[in-house]
């Protein structure tokens, strides 16, 4: 499970991930990276998920140490067509307090997005530039603390309150009220 709002909140692609015009879905290649951090950890991770199990993935950089790579398959059959994946796991460990992970896909390179990880003075980066504080206890430590702004801290406290609402008022049986309450916050109406 997550910990934070925004840190680590998105996703890189390459080759033809997210393209389903192809009357095959098998014929269709590329990959899609995401990266996971917690708030007190012992490593951290990419998922890449992609749909040939042979794909060459590559971890380049400096101040990080490999420590598991996994593969598991993912079936998945809709009407009649098979869209089964695959899942490669990459747990790495920081091992310096300035570096950077990316990961390459060299067989990918049609739609080739950047996805790199930074970390130094204190502060770890992810893929799109977010910031979050980064404490590093031990080679197997890590205390990651998400930077928001006032107004996000609020925004967000907010919006956890009209989350709990629209349960308590779903519970009482009142469904048009729990509607109203789920297409307010959906046009933005709960915002700071």
């Amino acid at each position: 499970m997550k910990n934070f709002r925004l840190f680590g909140e998105d996703s890189r692609e390459w080759g033809s991930w997210d393209n389903y015009i192809f009357e095959n879905p098998n014929d269709r290649g590329g990959a899609s990276t995401y990266f996971d951090a917690w708030e007190e950890c012992g490593s951290l991770q990419f998922r890449i998920w992609h749909i040939k199990k042979d794909l060459h993935i590559d971890l380049i950089g400096n101040g990080f140490n490999i420590a598991e790579r996994k593969i598991k398959f993912h079936p998945d059959e809709f009407q009649g067509m098979d869209y089964s994946s695959y899942c490669t796991t990459i747990i790495f460990q920081i091992t310096e307090p300035q570096g950077q992970v990316e990961v390459k896909i060299p067989d990918e390179t049609f739609y080739d997005d950047d996805a790199i990880i930074q970390w130094g003075d204190g502060i770890i980066k992810d893929f799109i530039g977010r910031e979050a504080k980064l404490d590093i206890k031990a080679l197997d430590h890590y205390k990651i603390s998400e930077i928001l702004t006032p107004k996000q801290k609020q925004n967000f406290v907010l919006e956890d309150r009209v989350d709990k609402l629209i349960k308590i008022v779903q519970g009482k049986s009142c469904p048009d009220l729990a509607r109203d309450l789920f297409l307010a916050k959906a046009r933005g109406e709960f915002k700071i």
